[in-house]
């Protein structure tokens, strides 16, 4: 009789074990799958600039500026020229998302709207983190930042190698500032 309850014991034990590791195993797919989730597929529509897009999102066109990054101006409505670099990285940007898949993740510690009514996200083109290829290329500076956003660490990092090869925005002697970029 002994032996038959120790037989047992060990059978439950061996199945809470087994089942408490399906749980975890399971458990843990989900928090993948949730991570995904947070990205919404959208359409591009067109490129305003090299950090300001209009997409598509569910039959609704939005209007949407990249988070964390900032580029020249392309146009003369706002500085009154077009300055070193805007068309290079609006062309840039364009090239670089038509034909991709593309999706946008929101930050958690920033309004996810700016007073301007754009969306304010992280735009992904096929997977790749768009504002840093932006950075990487020189094309953009990384700014408007707390300190805290989920993706600050990539982009200063892209950004101090962009600068270290003197790449585009970085080729011209104090061009970029800490607010925006210098008229040369």
């Amino acid at each position: 009789m002994k032996k038959n309850k120790k037989i047992v014991s060990a059978l439950i034990a061996l199945l809470i074990a087994l089942t408490g590791g399906y749980v975890v195993s399971d458990s843990s797919t989900n928090s993948s799958i949730g991570v995904e989730e947070q990205k919404v597929t959208i359409e591009l529509e067109r490129v305003i600039d090299g950090d300001t897009i209009v997409y598509n999102e569910n039959g609704e066109s939005k209007k949407m500026r990249l988070l964390l990054i900032d580029t020249p101006e392309s146009t003369t409505a706002k500085t009154g020229t077009i300055q070193p670099f805007g068309k290079e990285s609006k062309e840039f940007l364009t090239d670089y998302l038509v034909g991709k898949n593309l999706s946008l993740e929101y930050e958690k510690t920033k309004e996810q709207e700016d007073q301007y009514g754009r969306v304010l996200a992280y735009l992904f083109a096929d997977g790749e983190f768009v504002q840093k290829k932006l950075v990487r290329e020189g094309l953009a500076r990384v700014g408007y930042e707390k300190g805290q956003e989920i993706y600050l660490d990539d982009l200063k990092e892209a950004e101090q190698a962009a600068m270290l090869e003197k790449k585009n925005i970085w080729s011209i002697k104090d061009y970029v500032g800490k607010y925006g970029f210098n008229n040369k």
